[in-house]
């Protein structure tokens, strides 16, 4: 197997007749005759176009390409599943922000109790708050009558 040292007058394999690179494969072939004009020509020799050496090689997948290409096939379908997804959240967490814009919801009455943290901690917080808003956590003294 060689590259063609001159252009054969029809590929082996297509019959056309292209421009361009042909390999020549060393072999008699005994292919049919393309009626021409002044003559009919005879195909003897196995000799390919590019094109021709190049679909036989994509069928045979010679670089194992074909898994390659469905791998990254199947990446794209799930980052595509995945972004559907964020886009849904996106526009549901949208809608509950201008929700709550348009129609807040009220504050339950009195102070929010205080979770998650050790008694210690929680009189320290406590303390804070009553130092930053000028109170005392002394109960008013009701006048009697």
């Amino acid at each position: 197997m060689r590259p063609a040292a001159k252009r054969p007058p029809y590929c082996s394999g297509c019959f056309q007749h292209k421009s361009g690179r042909f390999i020549d494969f060393e072999v008699a072939y005994d292919g049919p005759v393309i009626p021409g004009s002044p003559a009919n020509i005879p195909i003897d020799d196995l000799i390919l176009c590019e094109d021709c050496v190049r679909r036989s090689a994509e069928l045979l997948d010679l670089h194992g390409e074909q898994a390659t290409i469905a791998e990254l096939q199947q990446i794209v379908l799930d980052q595509q599943a995945e972004i559907e997804g964020k886009d849904k959240m996106l526009t549901g967490a949208l809608a509950t922000i201008e929700e709550l814009q348009d129609f807040p919801v009220k504050r339950p009455a009195g102070k929010p109790a205080l979770v998650g943290v050790s008694d210690d901690v929680r009189e320290q917080i406590t303390r804070a708050r009553y130092e930053r808003n000028g109170t005392s956590p002394v109960p008013k003294k009701v006048k009697a009558t």
